[in-house]
């Protein structure tokens, strides 16, 4: 019995979309969208109000809704205020946990927005500053330079994190395990595709 090839996704890809294949995450990753950074909604919308990107105020009105909704959900907590601050760069603020206690977390350092193949609606991510000045979604999967300018990226750059709200927050052992936030995750910066600025 002849065996069959597989019929590559490059068959099917939009030809706007061939050759984008640096800094694949997976073989499944080979697409990329278009990316946008914004540190605040105030610069997303200044954007959409002169035309030099294609989403419109209410775009980036959604998104931001859409990211710090996203931030309430997945943003990475801490048990001790110095902690975070040392994982963030500073400016961390607390909220309260169980039994009274405070938990840490991050503040929401901008977000990221794109549209996804397949799916017309923009899609957007909270981003947080790590310890060396960079960049990164509350996952980790993501890291930039910067936190406002565009690139192209892997759809899953928007996939969301897994929920911390209701878990247990890092403690320093759980940070000394693990590396820390922005430990073992994927930085754009070095990629030669990324064009986020400070």
């Amino acid at each position: 019995m002849t065996a069959q090839h597989p019929t590559k996704r490059s068959r099917i890809m939009p030809a706007m979309l061939l050759g984008a294949t640096a800094f694949a995450l997976t073989a499944c990753e080979d697409d990329r969208v278009d990316a946008n950074a914004f540190p605040d909604k105030a610069t997303c919308e200044a954007a959409a109000r002169d035309g030099t990107l294609p989403f419109s105020v209410a775009d980036c009105d959604a998104a931001f809704a859409e990211a710090l909704a996203e931030h309430e959900r997945s943003a990475p907590r801490y048990d001790d205020l110095v902690l975070c601050e040392e994982q963030h760069g500073g400016e961390c603020v607390a909220e309260e946990g169980g039994g009274g206690s405070s938990i840490f977390m991050p503040l929401m350092a901008g977000y990221l927005m794109g549209s996804l193949l397949n799916n017309s609606r923009a899609q957007t991510q909270p981003l947080y500053r790590d310890s060396a000045g960079k960049f990164a979604t509350a996952s980790g999967a993501t890291v930039l330079n910067g936190n406002r300018g565009s690139a192209k990226l892997a759809p899953s750059s928007f996939r969301p994190a897994a929920a911390t709200a209701a878990a247990a927050p890092m403690t320093r052992a759980t940070v000394s395990a693990t590396g820390g936030f922005g430990s073992s995750r994927t930085s754009l910066s070095s990629s030669g595709r990324s064009s986020f600025g400070g």
